[in-house]
């Protein structure tokens, strides 16, 4: 996962800005790009990011899928997860308080990178790659292992009354006494990463393969936070490769 420093963007989006959809310069991102590929040992090509939309469509990225890129932000993939079996090709989804999750086996033949904010989490991104890897690829999910990186924590994720009744609605009332906070901040607050980690353990991987990381985007400041900082500013990139 990228932070928010050694890229060229300005003011908000200073300077590692990584996603073409919030207002910055887009040949600014487009060095960015080059920059964090010209680290990774790969083509500006072969770094795979989607126009994220909040929904459960994934895309598996082939040979042909890869041929058909050209760099370019028109050539990204409008979906919420990105697979592969491709050597030397990163998938990656970009983020700025939303969950970024990596997906891999034990044996490092397919690789998915998931992102999901309350909407996607909802509607069940993460358990759709899961299920999608299984189908395709004959992999049990015990053999599968899922980072959750940083996102907006529990504390400053206020949410209204809607969001928490989604909540209510996809998770367990088990599941959601860990989710959802009714009684410590004036109003409601959910626990995105802890929906996530619980949707994991649901689609059969075991706790030990769960790894979830603690910081916050919005109490961080290497971190892009569009909620601290509003919707125009910088996103970073979290990603995989089998090398």
């Amino acid at each position: 996962m990228t932070d928010r420093h050694g890229g060229v963007s300005c003011d908000a989006y200073s300077t590692l800005n990584l996603g073409f959809y919030s207002g910055d310069e887009p040949n600014n991102v487009m060095e960015n790009r080059r920059l964090l590929c010209e680290l990774l040992g790969i083509e500006p090509s072969h770094l795979l990011v989607p126009k994220e939309v909040h929904g459960t469509d994934l895309r598996w990225i082939t040979d042909d899928e890869l041929k058909a890129v050209d760099g370019t932000p028109s050539s990204d993939f409008e979906c919420d997860a990105l697979v592969t079996t491709l050597t030397g090709v990163c998938v990656g989804v970009t983020t700025a308080d939303c969950v970024p999750v990596l997906v891999y086996d034990d044996d490092e033949s397919v690789v998915a990178a998931v992102h999901a904010g309350w909407k996607g989490v909802v509607r069940g991104i993460l358990p759709k790659t899961i299920a999608d890897i299984q189908s395709k690829m004959g992999i049990k999910p015990t053999s599968l292992n899922v980072k959750i990186y940083p996102c907006i924590s529990l504390g400053h994720f206020e949410v209204g009354e809607e969001v928490t009744q989604a909540f209510e609605e996809r998770f367990s009332d088990e599941e959601c006494l860990k989710i959802i906070d009714r009684n410590h901040y004036v109003k409601t607050h959910i626990d995105l990463r802890q929906a996530v980690k619980c949707q994991a353990l649901s689609a059969g991987l075991p706790v030990g393969r769960i790894e979830v990381s603690e910081i916050c985007t919005f109490q961080n400041e290497n971190c892009f936070s569009a909620r601290r900082d509003g919707f125009a500013s910088g996103r970073m990139v979290t990603g995989i490769m089998i090398t």
